[in-house]
Order: structure tokens, then C-alpha cells, then sequence
């Protein structure tokens, strides 16, 4: 009876994300959009556990999902970073400039990722590359760092590199995209959140979650930044000495 609520939440999310491109394009305005695709993730986050809770996952609505999770996560994020970097000078503003091509990495890593999700078997215990979602929102959060809201201006905790300097730094702007592609499209192995009753990584998503939180309450808008670097961590510890997929089910 309620079998199309998931898909509904699927379109939601990719109505979002519609929405949020206009905002992407211009550079004081990309945080608006960054709000929009955070929206976007509840919703993706939610069509999941509704079809679940219906039964009635099934393959129109995987696909559905990844066609909503490029443009949202992978489009968006891409334009903002484009946005972003126009606004800071990084190419003259006649003749062909290769960085003005770098954010292309994001909507197509992304778009290939979610292509090779859907063809994997299901029951995998770890994802393949880090998922689309968690990098789409990390980039788009440069958006709101760009402002300075709440950020580290007045925290220097004995850095190099001062936080609020990282964005004066040109490197940044040119390797975070590739950098995020790069990870979305591997084949290392990443933790999934998913708590299962017989998997010995429960520890270590708990652990996770926990420092996460801290992260947030401590690190403001840079949190989203800080958890993608935790996530790695913990995954690179937890999946020591696994460089490529391997038959390894639940």
C-alpha cells in the first residue's frame, strides 16, 4: 500500500538537489545549496531504511537512488567547487585554463561509483571506494568555511598551518577534487555504518560514531572535513592489509 514512499523520498532528494544547482552556480550564494543538498542526505538516508521497513527494495529503486545521488552529490558538490574557485582567481579570465575543469572529477567519479554499487553483489560487509554521499557533502562544505562562520580564525592549536590559511592555499582548491574522485573510485575498502549482529567491525563503527560527535561538538563547520579524514583512518585501520575487494559477506 505504502510501496512508493521510498521512491518518493528518492525524488525529494533529487528535487533538492535541482533545486540547489541555481545557488551552486553563483559563489555567495553556494552555501544555500550546500543547506539543500544536507537536506538531500536525509532524504537519501531515509528512502533506504523505508524500503527496508516496507519490503520493497528493489532494482527501480536502487537505480533511482544513484541517478538522485549524482546529480545531488556529485553534481552539486562539483559546481560549488567550481563556484568557489572562480570567485578566488585561480585562472585568468581569458584563454583556456586547465583548473577550470578540475570539479568534472566529482560528478564523474561519482557517477561511476554509483554505476559499480549497483552491479556488486549485495551482502559486502565494507564499501568499495568511499561512498558518494560523504564526499559530495565534505567538498560541498568548503561553501560554508569559505565564510568563515564559526570556523578556526581564533584556534591556532600549534599548527603549521593555521586552519582558516588552508583556504588561501591554491594546492587545496586543485587537489581536493581530485583527491575525493580518486577515493570514490578505488577499490580500497571502506567502513559501512550498518551494525550487524555477527560482525566483529561494531567496535569500530561505534568508536566512529563517537568520534564523530566530539568532532562536531568541537570543530564547527570544519566537523564535516575533520570526520572525512576520521573515516579514512578507521578504515585503513580496520581494513589493514585489504587493497581490493575480496568475497567477504554477511
Amino acid at each position: 500500500m505504502f510501496g512508493f514512499v521510498p521512491n518518493l523520498l528518492t525524488l525529494a532528494n533529487l528535487a533538492c538537489g535541482l533545486l540547489a544547482i541555481p545557488f551552486a552556480l553563483q559563489a555567495d550564494t553556494t552555501h544555500i545549496a550546500f543547506q539543500l543538498i544536507i537536506l538531500s542526505s536525509v532524504f537519501d538516508f531515509f528512502d533506504g531504511m523505508a524500503a527496508r521497513a516496507l519490503k520493497v527494495e528493489g532494482p527501480l529503486g536502487m537505480q533511482l537512488d544513484s541517478l538522485a545521488d549524482v546529480v545531488s552529490f556529485g553534481v552539486v558538490p562539483g559546481l560549488i567547487w567550481k563556484s568557489l574557485m572562480d570567485v578566488r582567481g585561480l585562472c585568468p579570465p581569458t584563454g583556456f585554463c586547465i583548473n577550470s575543469y578540475v570539479w568534472m572529477f566529482i560528478p564523474l567519479a561519482a557517477a561511476y561509483r554509483l554505476a559499480r554499487f549497483n552491479v556488486q553483489p549485495s551482502g559486502l560487509k565494507y564499501f568499495i571506494g568511499i561512498p558518494t554521499p560523504l564526499t559530495g557533502l565534505v567538498l560541498a562544505s568548503f561553501s560554508f568555511i569559505s565564510l568563515q562562520i564559526g570556523g578556526f580564525e581564533n584556534y591556532q592549536w600549534g599548527l603549521i598551518i593555521p586552519p582558516s590559511e588552508i583556504l588561501n592555499i591554491v594546492y587545496v582548491w586543485l587537489y581536493l577534487p581530485l583527491l575525493g574522485a580518486y577515493l570514490m573510485v578505488s577499490e580500497m575498502p571502506f567502513l559501512a555504518l550498518k551494525f550487524n549482529k555477527v560482525d566483529d567491525m561494531n567496535k569500530c563503527r561505534l568508536a566512529f560514531v563517537l568520534a564523530s560527535i566530539l568532532t562536531i561538538v568541537l570543530t564547527g563547520v570544519w566537523s564535516l572535513a575533520f570526520i572525512y579524514i576520521l573515516y579514512i583512518l578507521f578504515s585503513l585501520l580496520s581494513y589493514k592489509g585489504k587493497t581490493s575487494p575480496e568475497k567477504d559477506y554477511v
